[in-house]
């Protein structure tokens, strides 16, 4: 390889998509559909895409065309979609991702986030981003895995032992650091193979992309908390630090995101956390290699209302229920036993939500909008664009002049 110097949680899943990855795959089409593809010339930009859940995306298509409603990046839609509905494949940009039960190996496109078909993370319009950026082919290799932290799972070696109880076993410190390593040597080392297209050319190491945190911010106790906070830049600095001198790119430009769930009005946890992560800006190690990205501005008003709208519905609706059978059964040997109480009123209010109107409206609201858990930034796929294209344009300054 050719290395070159450059740059209140609420599990609102909504209903999948009911479209199988078939389908999506015949539906997509290359940007150039028809055209010859192109020949190649190196050497291939690589760039590395880790992090936890965030990273692996929770994206869902279903809620894609809100991205069109974005004030001032709406247009970014059409990269992604095109005018008959079907979604864009890239024949210059090419990802890999191991993920537990699948090795995605193809051109770009919707449909390599963390569950399949319907899925995607800020690998997409990162992606896009760079091959707008270069003449050369890209390949994106992603190492991410949900609910790893970077003070246990991801620590890097020169980050040393921490100084307080971390709560992992010894050999689960680091274990997703060298996994990392290990996935992307890999992929490098099996490039012919796994994409003939790329077959011959040389690889260039051109950045390192960084989301997450949600492990670091919330999982510590009361006793480490603030350590862990206050250790986040150190810790990302010794991360990208080994990077660097394990694939010999001592100045390898860096890019990382917020961790922006809940927008800008958040806790005390996430405020501290977020002032953590914000240190890395300006941390003098990595003085005019790295760029941060705030991702808490793309959170956007429906995130919040319209889950806490079908909610106030659904509370509605089974307070009713509840009241009425309890009152229909207070006579009966049911009215007795609790358990039994319990699902009765559990299978009628799942019945009266399916024939109530005013529930049903606030749900086909939120569904336009949220399909996934609110650290999963509600599964908002005009999130998860916004958060890749930023992440891209971050990149862009630190990497060396396009020809």
């Amino acid at each position: 390889m050719k290395i070159i110097n450059t740059k209140t949680t609420r599990a609102i899943v909504g209903a999948v998509v009911a479209m199988s990855w078939a389908m999506s795959a015949v539906m997509a089409q290359p940007a150039e559909a028809g055209q010859p593809r192109p020949e190649f010339k190196g050497p291939v930009k690589v760039f590395i895409l880790a992090g936890q859940s965030n990273m692996e995306g929770h994206g869902g298509v279903k809620t894609l065309d809100r991205l069109a409603e974005h004030p001032t990046h709406g247009f970014l839609l059409k990269k992604i979609k095109q005018d008959d509905g079907s979604f864009v494949v890239r024949d210059d940009v090419f990802v890999s991702y191991q993920k537990a039960d699948e090795r995605i190996k193809r051109p770009l496109s919707v449909g390599m986030g963390a569950w399949g078909a319907d899925w995607f993370g800020p690998e997409l319009m990162f992606g896009i981003g760079m091959g707008d950026h270069f003449k050369e082919p890209v390949l994106l290799i992603k190492t991410c895995w949900g609910g790893h932290s970077l003070y246990g799972n991801f620590r890097p070696p020169s980050a040393g032992q921490a100084a307080y109880e971390t709560g992992y076993k010894p050999e689960e410190i680091g274990a997703s650091y060298h996994k990392m390593v290990k996935e992307v040597r890999e992929c490098l080392a099996n490039l012919d193979t796994d994409f003939p297209q790329l077959k011959g050319l040389q690889t260039e190491l051109c950045g390192f992309v960084w989301f997450q945190g949600w492990n670091d911010m919330c999982q510590p106790g009361d006793k480490i908390r603030q350590q862990v906070y206050d250790e986040y830049c150190p810790n990302f600095v010794h991360l990208v630090q080994d990077l660097r001198a394990e694939f010999k790119v001592p100045n390898l430009p860096v890019v990382l995101g917020e961790l922006g769930v809940g927008g800008e009005k958040v806790d005390q946890n996430m405020a501290a956390f977020r002032a953590g992560q914000a240190r890395i800006a300006t941390c003098p190690e990595l003085k005019g290699t790295v760029g941060y990205v705030r991702t808490a501005p793309f959170w956007y008003p429906e995130l919040d209302d319209l889950p806490r709208k079908m909610e106030s519905e659904e509370y509605r609706v089974r307070k009713a229920v509840a009241a009425r059978l309890k009152e229909q059964l207070k006579d009966q040997p049911e009215s007795k036993e609790p358990k039994k109480m319990e699902k009765l009123t559990r299978e009628a209010g799942d019945k009266a939500l399916i024939d109530d109107a005013a529930y049903q409206k606030a749900k086909k609201e939120s569904d336009r909008h949220v399909c996934n858990w609110y650290c999963h930034y509600q599964g908002s796929a005009r999130v998860y664009c916004m958060v890749g294209y930023s992440l891209a344009e971050a990149m862009k300054p630190l990497l060396t002049p396009k020809p």
